[in-house]
């Protein structure tokens, strides 16, 4: 497993890459400053993306590029590795996901059906129709724990959709992890 890299490219500087808990940290030094940053990795998605010299891990919600790392540097055995041990990490960290365990109280039809017409009104319906017939069936049902978790399950299938979702609906928030923000520094 590695958890660390140090890439260094002849025109561009040095990249630096570390996992740290539930984070991978990164410094970039180059001919234009240097810059640093950390990412938590539940926002990630595993799938890196790769172009000609490049590997990118994308954001899950807005699938911007978020970690930029230059392919078979130092070395491609331990590129490979760092990289695999990073998609094995983002795998086993789920807090960022919505789920129905994370609902404290008591879900109404009323709320159900307001989120729903706002979802309706202000987003291309087509393009959350599974969430949206996952909602209808909760509306009927509001204490089916079960179709509750079809609901998240279909919110979690969404990507880049999720955070129009978060913005017009904030009932979504209520299933949202209850981890500290001060647990993500």
């Amino acid at each position: 497993m590695t958890n660390h890299i140090v890439q260094k490219h002849p025109d561009h500087g040095t990249r630096e890459f570390k996992l740290v808990d539930d984070a991978i940290e990164y410094r970039i030094s180059g001919p234009f400053g240097d810059e640093e940053l950390s990412v938590v990795l539940s926002v990630l998605a595993p799938e890196p993306v790769a172009d000609e010299s490049m590997l990118y891990f994308i954001s899950e919600v807005n699938r911007e590029a978020l970690i930029k790392m230059y392919v078979d540097l130092p070395d491609a055995e331990t590129f490979a590795k760092f990289v695999s041990t990073v998609q094995q990490r983002i795998r086993e960290e789920s807090f960022g996901q919505l789920d129905a365990v994370n609902r404290k109280t008591e879900i109404t039809q009323e709320q159900v059906d307001t989120t729903i017409r706002m979802l309706e009104t202000n987003l291309d319906p087509s393009s959350i129709e599974t969430l949206l017939a996952n909602l209808h069936r909760l509306s009927a049902a509001p204490d089916n724990s079960e179709q509750l978790g079809k609901v998240v399950e279909a919110f979690n299938k969404l990507g880049i959709q999720q955070g129009q979702v978060l913005t017009y609906a904030p009932f979504f928030n209520t299933l949202l992890s209850s981890t500290d923000l001060d647990e993500l520094s």
